[in-house]
């Protein structure tokens, strides 16, 4: 966007109250999007995946009534800093705060997908070996050994 453009644009925050309903409402954004995110690293803590699964949809439309609602803040971040400077702060303080407990809950969720992938190939290898004869040639060594491991397994992700 040039500077023409930005100067162009109309402000849509022209008043205090105004503001003051914008930051309100991008509060309740992230309280409901802090609330999911917690439920979710609690059931994935839990080992109940399934359950966690089933917080997707409603964590994606919160989270993108979030972004909606961030992306109008950010586009009138100077009518709300200057309308209502004490809330803007209190709301940028609070976005951190709001960044991490995310950052938690990502981490929670990729140590999820790691350890099953762990599992998954520890039991493909595990049935892989499971082939392997155990008996001995002519020589009074180990036959030779079929690799009979790429035969892989079926995993079924809609659980």
């Amino acid at each position: 966007m040039t500077s023409v453009q930005g100067a162009a644009r109309e402000t849509r925050i022209a008043t205090r109250e105004a503001a003051e309903a914008l930051i309100a409402e991008l509060n309740v954004a992230m309280d409901e999007v802090l609330a999911l995110l917690g439920e979710e690293t609690a059931l994935v803590k839990a080992g109940k995946l399934k359950a966690a699964t089933a917080l997707a949809e409603r964590k994606n439309e919160k989270a993108a009534e979030y972004t909606r609602m961030m992306i109008l803040a950010r586009d009138e971040v100077a009518a709300l800093g200057r309308l209502a400077p004490r809330s803007t702060e209190m709301l940028r303080r609070r976005h951190e705060v709001f960044r991490a407990e995310v950052q938690i809950n990502l981490a929670v969720l990729a140590t999820a997908r790691d350890v099953a992938e762990d599992l998954l190939r520890s039991v493909a290898t595990e049935v892989g070996t499971m082939d392997r004869p155990a008996t001995y040639g002519r020589a009074g060594r180990p036959g030779d050994v079929v690799d009979t491991t790429m035969r892989g397994i079926a995993v079924d992700r809609n659980f």
